[in-house]
């Protein structure tokens, strides 16, 4: 669990590998509870946290959930009728820093519905109201559509190219296998009508040995062959269209609390704690490769790493803050192009400008004293930037050497 809009992780977990992530979400909840201290925090997860039971367990204890529904069960048949037929008004969606001017990131509109749930073990029932947020994301939509293009494309040529061998083309019943092959393939056989041509040639040839003439006996042999032949559904691939793009997510929050263009842009920041956690599998904080065989060292350095997460997680927000409130940039960042400047460093790269850090030591038959490299104008406005004082870079004291 991390806490937004940092990405600090707040609560990790260390499990094996073969285990579903299902179970996991509301022990995970609850440990987010005692760290914040109250439960009435808006929890965002992918489709894992969106059972039933698991929703019934974030209400009963005043939570709040944000969660997309999975397309299981009625869920598609729900999603298809409401978006061919929607029940409210369709309005478009904003994110809060665009302008009134800027096209909409997608539409979308609320319903409500009543959910029950009744444990199995204490029969202690749970009965509350829930917004479904039916939404489209026009970038989304624009991708699907692009990807069915290219697949229906890539499926046609594949077919093509499957009459021209001749193994194939022989039997009806291996060709129309191997086509079918193809479309399931392509994920296009909802799109695309499959035919199968017979083509019969007839050649008339002599019989036995001899020269030709009027009385040489001849006979007509034909060949037939099969050919495969696509067609595309019009009606299917528009209602395709129509439907891409849009998903249903769930939400206990009121409308006050979580509006609709609230809710897309709340999800839309989900890319956070991926991206922190991502720095565990290369760079910095890279796992691999894990010499390490004995299950809690193992749980041991995913601890130490967690701790260096949060720390690199909180560097980069911290700085970044600071950058955005000034209004300024950092420059001296990138090797060669110092002249290249960001608002948005990375902590990788901020620990690397403090790479020529060096500390001297100086010796004589007296004393021992100690430099430390001077700090540069862009590793001042990090320190500064980060509330740091730079009196932790200032040389150790001198010591005199007693000659006892």
């Amino acid at each position: 669990g991390t806490l937004d809009p940092v990405g600090l992780p707040l609560a990790t977990a260390t499990l094996s590998g073969e285990q579903a992530d299902d179970p996991n979400y509301l022990p995970i909840w609850e440990r987010l509870v005692a760290t914040i201290g109250r439960p009435n925090f808006l929890t965002v997860a992918d489709c894992k946290l969106a059972s039933l039971a698991n929703r019934a367990y974030i209400q009963s204890h005043d939570g709040f959930y944000l969660t997309p529904l999975p397309m299981t069960g009625t869920t598609p048949q729900d999603l298809r009728k409401w978006v061919l037929l929607p029940p409210v008004p369709v309005q478009p969606i904003r994110l809060p820093d665009q302008s009134a001017r800027a096209a909409p990131v997608g539409q979308g509109f609320s319903l409500t519905a009543t959910c029950t749930w009744t444990d199995a073990d204490t029969q202690a029932g749970v009965t509350w109201e829930e917004r479904r947020l039916v939404v489209q994301s026009e970038a989304h939509a624009e991708r699907q559509r692009r990807g069915l293009q290219d697949r229906l494309a890539k499926a046609e040529q594949a077919v093509r190219t499957l009459n021209t061998n001749a193994k194939a083309t022989t039997d009806r019943e291996t060709l129309d296998r191997r086509a079918q092959t193809i479309l399931a393939r392509h994920q296009v056989a909802a799109y695309l009508s499959l035919t199968t041509r017979e083509h019969v040639e007839r050649h008339t040839r002599y019989v036995g040995p001899g020269r030709p003439g009027p009385k040489r006996a001849r006979q007509t042999v034909e060949t037939r062959t099969w050919t495969a032949h696509t067609r595309r559904r019009p009606a299917a691939i528009r209602e395709f269209e129509r439907l891409a793009g849009w998903r249903v997510y769930v939400t206990n929050a009121s409308s006050q609390r979580l509006s609709l263009s609230g809710a897309v842009d709340c999800y839309r920041q989900e890319w956070q704690p991926e991206h922190g956690f991502h720095r565990l599998k290369g760079g910095l904080l890279a796992i691999m490769p894990l010499f390490l065989r004995d299950e809690p060292r193992i749980r041991g350095l995913l601890v130490l790493l967690g701790i260096a997460l949060r720390l690199v997680t909180l560097t980069e927000f911290c700085l970044r803050r600071d950058l955005a409130a000034a209004g300024e940039t950092l420059k001296g960042l990138y090797d060669g192009n110092p002249a290249r400047a960001t608002a948005q460093p990375t902590t990788e790269r901020l620990l690397k400008a403090f790479h020529n850090i060096t500390l001297y030591r100086h010796q004589t038959a007296a004393e021992v004293w100690f430099e430390v490299t001077p700090l540069s104008v862009l590793q001042r406005r990090i320190l500064r930037g980060l509330g740091l004082p730079e009196s932790i870079y200032a040389p150790p004291a001198s010591a005199l050497i007693d000659s006892g």
